[in-house]
């Protein structure tokens, strides 16, 4: 004869205990992904700019004494490059080595944050000196 009160199931106290234990590894997993995906984000803008550099170099090379009107974005490619992340802007560029700077800021997903790439004029003025990165803005810690 079979026992009709044999129940068979979890128990509240269960229940409240596996999703107490789902919360804890989710509280520390979460951060370290948003911190991830930011990154990720920061290195996309720099993978981008990566591919810019040597253009804007042979640009410079070509059009020795007259960068400041033949080195744009305009007149490198058709228009400026852009990402889903980010637009690009090109500043800076002169004549006679002086450096450049090429800034992404973020759109959409990584809307409020910025990468700037800076290529500084060395000090004997002939050649670029160092090429550094920052990143501001929801990219901090990111470059």
């Amino acid at each position: 004869m079979r026992n009709l009160n044999n129940k068979s199931g979890f128990t509240l106290i269960e229940i409240i205990v596996v999703m107490i234990i789902v919360g804890i590894l989710a509280a520390i997993a979460l951060p370290n992904l948003f911190s991830n995906v930011t990154k990720v984000r920061a290195e996309e803008a720099l993978a981008n700019i990566s591919g810019i550099k040597p253009v804007i170099l042979g640009c410079e090379t070509a059009h020795a004494g007259s960068e400041a009107t033949s080195c744009t974005f305009a007149t490198m490619y058709q228009t400026a490059p852009s990402s889903t992340n980010f637009t690009y802007a090109l500043s800076g560029v002169s004549n006679g080595n002086t450096g450049w700077v090429i800034t992404a800021t973020g759109t959409g997903p990584a809307a409020g944050g910025t990468v700037t790439v800076t290529q500084a004029t060395a000090a004997d003025g002939a050649n670029f000196g160092a090429i550094t990165n920052s990143c501001t803005g929801t990219l901090v810690g990111a470059c």
